[in-house]
């Protein structure tokens, strides 16, 4: 059987793609391909959400919350925002929702991995490990290849029921809390507090190199110790790597879409809305008969991101103080704003008056100096 529409990979990108197609009646006639049960795959979303937009209904929502904090061993920033809540997404219930959804309407998934794609007689051909598929437009929502020279945001997060008794839990977000060591990179702390006896704790570094599984894990039970908190048991845990760096994916048989198609923010590693946004987009586009994936990135934001990265990799004793001074710049609205990649020249020109000058310039003449 020959599709229309064939989409790799049923994460947030490939299955929120295909919801949309059937709802705006863009196209039945779709095919995902996708090893693993939505309710299997283990991970804790987290985005900021307009107030006005956001569903109090939704099933997949773990936790809200309008406060969040940056640390050090010096000083700590509060955030809050009026117009934005901190929202937490359980990813398997956020994605069987969706299955569920498309299954009814008789889109079909098929539980099966891709091996290669082709092209043959104007129809792409996807090769899977127990048929080929065949379809008119074909779209790779799987995440870039990894490899060990690109900055990656590489993380170990653990839920954790409290014991009785415990301390009260601050119910504020820890966005970063850097008060941690930072012998293998620039490395925090992200921990949301779902209640008293729930907490959601994960160790992120940002580096090119990964750590051990145990590492993570001796980070995370050092923070506990120090904060005072003893756990009962662990609910769940998840491990995650996030590409830092912009990849060229383009070829003559698929689009790119998802982390995969240039969805995540380079200087932040959020992706969630970004991704909702450029199938937004998408959407328009086909609507008008334009399959192509729009970019949901300015280049002006691609550039100063990159930028911003380097200057934090190659200036170590830096990076803590640079994301202090930046979180300390703005305002709770201007920093969610700066996460959704909503930034205006405004919110740009006080991250970069807080960054250390000399740094900034040098990796600024660098970057230029390479396309000269």
């Amino acid at each position: 059987m020959n599709y229309d529409i064939a989409i790799i990979g049923g994460g947030n990108a490939g299955l929120s793609f295909a919801k949309q197609l059937f709802e705006k009646r863009l196209s039945t006639n779709i095919i995902i391909i996708e090893p693993i049960e939505a309710k299997k795959k283990q991970a804790t979303w987290c985005s900021w959400q307009e107030n006005n937009k956001l569903d109090l209904n939704d099933s997949s929502i773990k936790g809200i919350w309008d406060k969040w904090r940056i640390t050090n061993n010096q000083e700590t920033v509060f955030h809050e925002s009026a117009k934005y809540k901190y929202v937490c997404r359980d990813a398997a219930t956020y994605l069987n929702n969706i299955e569920v959804f498309l299954e009814n309407n008789d889109i079909r998934i098929l539980r099966d991995k891709v091996i290669s794609g082709t092209l043959s007689n104007n129809k792409k051909l996807i090769l899977c490990e127990s048929g080929t598929i065949t379809a008119n437009h074909v779209y790779d929502s799987r995440g870039p290849q990894l490899s060990d020279n690109l900055l990656k945001q590489h993380f170990t997060g653990v839920e954790f029921e409290l014991e009785k008794g415990n301390i009260s839990v601050d119910k504020c977000v820890t966005l970063m809390d850097f008060s941690v060591t930072q012998e293998s990179g620039l490395h925090f702390i992200y921990a949301l507090p779902f209640s008293d006896s729930k907490i959601f704790v994960e160790s992120t570094v940002i580096s090119k190199q990964l750590n051990s599984p145990e590492w993570y894990k001796e980070q995370i039970n050092t923070w506990l110790k120090q904060k005072g908190m003893k756990t009962s048991r662990i609910i769940s845990s998840e491990r995650g790597i996030i590409v830092q760096e912009y990849l060229k994916t383009a070829n003559d048989i698929t689009h790119h879409i998802g982390a995969g198609g240039g969805a995540t923010r380079l200087a932040t590693g959020y992706a969630f809305h970004n991704i909702n946004r450029q199938i937004d987009l998408l959407i328009q586009n086909i609507k008008s008969n334009n399959y192509n994936v729009p970019m949901i990135m300015s280049a002006f934001t691609m550039n100063m991101d990159q930028l911003f990265n380097k200057v934090l990799i190659n200036n170590p004793a830096l990076s803590v103080d640079i994301f202090v001074k930046t979180a300390k710049a703005l305002s709770g609205d201007q920093f969610s704003d700066f996460m959704l990649n909503q930034t205006n020249f405004n919110i740009w020109y006080k991250i970069v008056r807080n960054m250390p000058k000399t740094p900034f310039i040098r990796e600024l003449i660098k970057k230029f100096g390479d396309r000269w």
